[in-house]
């Protein structure tokens, strides 16, 4: 099953890519939500352009994917919501589109990012069977 975190590990890997992001998980009932942040000019071109994502220094990505626990482990449909402070308590805008590829359903953003700056993300996620997870992400984003 593909998900773009696989999707984006796997291409980093193949093209000798060295890439600094942080890769979560946690598990909430018979779900496993898997969430990452990363510059978005770490991704390989083409995958950028497959996913309509800006490459640059001044972009960041956050993904997020929730599987159901099982045999191959099928993406699932859930309620996400996300924002994002800076260390001087200014709030982002985050805006998570929903994409779907075969088995595949994960939920992406891209938005601006300056130079060394570090965003703490909430994640709240509803899983199918209405259970709850507050999640936390922090990142820092370098654009030189």
């Amino acid at each position: 099953m593909k998900n773009i975190f696989l999707v984006f590990t796997a291409t980093f890997l193949l093209l000798g890519h060295s890439v600094v992001f942080a890769e979560s998980s946690k598990e909430v009932g018979n779900y496993i939500v898997h969430y990452n942040a990363l510059s978005t000019e770490s991704l390989p071109p083409k995958v950028a352009q497959a996913y309509g994502i800006k490459r640059s220094k001044n972009r960041g990505l956050l993904n997020v994917s929730v599987l159901k626990k099982g045999a191959g482990y099928e993406g699932v449909e859930a309620n996400i919501e996300v924002s994002a402070t800076n260390l001087t308590g200014q709030l982002r805008n985050i805006n998570l589109r929903h994409v779907q590829e075969q088995n595949a359903i994960y939920y992406i953003a891209d938005f601006s990012v300056a130079d060394k700056e570090t965003l703490d993300f909430s994640i709240k996620v509803i899983t199918p069977d209405n259970n709850t997870a507050n999640l936390k992400l922090r990142q820092q984003f370098f654009a030189n």
